[in-house]
């Protein structure tokens, strides 16, 4: 599971990398258009959101596979390092359970309704499209909360056969 993570990782890295780098260019783009040719382009600046869009929702996910998402912290340091994993254990739940209704259903919900409407800048590019940034961060975001759940699972049975072994000896 650890490779796996690895492997996304570096996926959504590269992804993030290259739409930054994108987004870089086409907002460059859209600048020198307005200000040294005076005709500022409807298609750059509708592909800059769109970019925009896509690069803050897989930075988010890879992000939160680091397990680098805001998080209020103090009720997690004033117990023991078991109650700590439990109550990440549980808060990754309901990060899941919530990732997976808002962003993966309803986002591939989203999706379907507007796979038909085109956006009015780009004609090739429908809403749906667009759209389908949530549910494929949806399914990062799930795969990230299942293996912080699995990660936190086995520190646990770690952390009690460790325990275990103390009171024995």
């Amino acid at each position: 599971m650890v490779a796996v993570k690895k492997w996304v990782d570096r996926i959504l890295a590269f992804l993030c990398i290259v739409l930054c780098g994108a987004l870089t260019v086409v907002v460059t783009w859209q600048v020198v258009a307005r200000y040294v040719f005076n005709s500022p382009g409807a298609v750059s600046e509708e592909l800059a959101k769109i970019m925009f869009v896509w690069l803050v929702l897989f930075a988010a996910a890879l992000l939160f596979g680091e397990k680098g998402h805001m998080n209020i912290s103090f009720v997690c340091d004033a117990v023991s390092k078991r109650w700590n994993l439990i109550l990440q254990i549980i808060c990754s739940v309901l990060i899941l359970i919530f990732v997976a209704i808002i962003l993966l259903y309803g986002g591939w919900e989203a999706v379907g309704r507007t796979m038909r409407q085109t956006n009015a800048a780009i004609p090739l590019v429908t809403t749906g499209q667009i759209y389908l940034a949530l549910p494929v961060c949806g399914a990062f975001s799930i795969f990230y909360c299942l293996f912080n759940i699995w990660s936190d699972l086995r520190a646990l049975r770690l952390l009690s056969s460790a325990s275990n072994r103390e009171m024995g000896a």
